[in-house]
């Protein structure tokens, strides 16, 4: 399994401690089956600590993205080259991109959140909004409806 692009496998990963119970590897590579991709997806456990070398590896390798889990999206926040507007804000990222050794920080929950109501047909524009919640993924709602202009 995985994608050949310039002579190079595509992998996508998750890193974070501990990521040995994670079903993430099963879900992601029986969703690339079915749609078609030919990715694998695999799991690091990297400690808080280990990121700095963790990223350096990924970018040797040609990791063409990975999903950041406890404890590290502070410290991936702190070692991308570049941010999303919405990981600036919050100041984590909880997904990498690696575009040829530069790797972009994204805070993905909002985006995603905001995307499925609009997928439902639900509009949150003009409207008032109220996250239940304080923690990451309900700062990254709040967040996301304040950068489209809902809030």
């Amino acid at each position: 399994m995985g994608r050949t692009i310039n002579g190079r496998t595509t992998t996508l990963a998750l890193i974070g401690d501990p990521v040995g119970h994670s079903l993430s590897p099963q879900m992601h590579n029986y969703a690339c089956e079915l749609l078609g991709l030919n990715y694998v997806y695999v799991a690091y456990a990297v400690r808080e600590d280990g990121v700095p070398a963790a990223f350096d590896a990924m970018r040797a390798l040609g990791i063409r993205g990975f999903n950041v889990t406890m404890p590290c999206k502070i410290a991936a926040f702190e070692n991308v080259d570049k941010r999303s507007e919405a990981a600036a804000i919050i100041g984590a990222c909880n997904t990498v991109i690696n575009d040829g050794g530069v790797l972009t920080g994204h805070i993905t929950d909002g985006e995603g959140y905001v995307n499925m109501l609009r997928d439902k047909g639900i509009e949150v524009a003009g409207k008032k909004v109220i996250v239940c919640g304080a923690g990451g993924a309900g700062t990254a709602i709040a967040v996301q409806c304040a950068l489209d202009g809902h809030l």
